[in-house]
């Protein structure tokens, strides 16, 4: 009885000139019942050819007929806390090395929410000493006067992250610190870990 989360992914995001992120559904199923995984997965099969998926892939002239989904089971996590997308890289700054953040507070998307929320937006880079520092774009609109974490969960986030990308970067065949990785993330339970 267990809640699982099926996530999309497909081959037609993440390119160079083409994020596509938000444009297909995941969603949460169940061993069995209305919402049992063997029929819930078709939905997210299906996403690859919602409205929005379509115009966007048109627009941005993606072939249509190369588009590929996968389907990702991970467990569902319904007590989510702060949720959000770390790129190894400081998009904000490649001048400046470190590590660009959005996130967004509880199970709200960081990408094209429904309510229009935005996301708390900060880069993490080396401050004096090595230690992890935080330039920060923006707060979340749904807590506009506050950061959605704290210095030990930035923390805890940083050092992550730099243990991820100091794991696949020989896989890649790169340097760590050229190594770009989108990594989705949570904070879950009232003890807010890191998942």
């Amino acid at each position: 009885d267990a809640p699982v989360r099926l996530r999309s992914s497909t081959n037609a995001e993440d390119l160079d000139r083409f994020t596509g992120a938000g444009l297909y559904d995941s969603t949460t199923a169940y061993g069995s019942g209305g919402e049992r995984a063997s029929k819930e997965i078709r939905k997210v099969w299906a996403s690859c050819w919602n409205w929005r998926a379509y115009e966007e892939r048109a627009f941005w002239n993606v072939v249509h007929d190369a588009v590929q989904v996968g389907v990702l089971v991970q467990d569902a996590f319904p007590d989510e806390q702060v949720n959000g997308v770390l790129i190894t890289q400081n998009v904000a700054d490649p001048a400046t090395r470190g590590y660009y953040v959005n996130a967004q507070q509880g199970e709200t998307a960081v990408t094209n929410p429904t309510d229009g929320a935005l996301p708390e937006i900060f880069s993490i880079v080396a401050g004096p000493g090595g230690a992890p520092e935080v330039v920060r774009a923006r707060f979340s609109s749904l807590s506009p006067n506050a950061s959605l974490f704290t210095d030990a969960e930035i923390d805890a986030l940083y050092r992550t992250a730099r243990d991820v990308q100091a794991h696949f970067a020989p896989l890649y065949d790169e340097p760590t610190a050229t190594l770009s990785l989108d990594i989705e993330w949570k904070l879950v339970g009232p003890a807010r870990r890191l998942v």
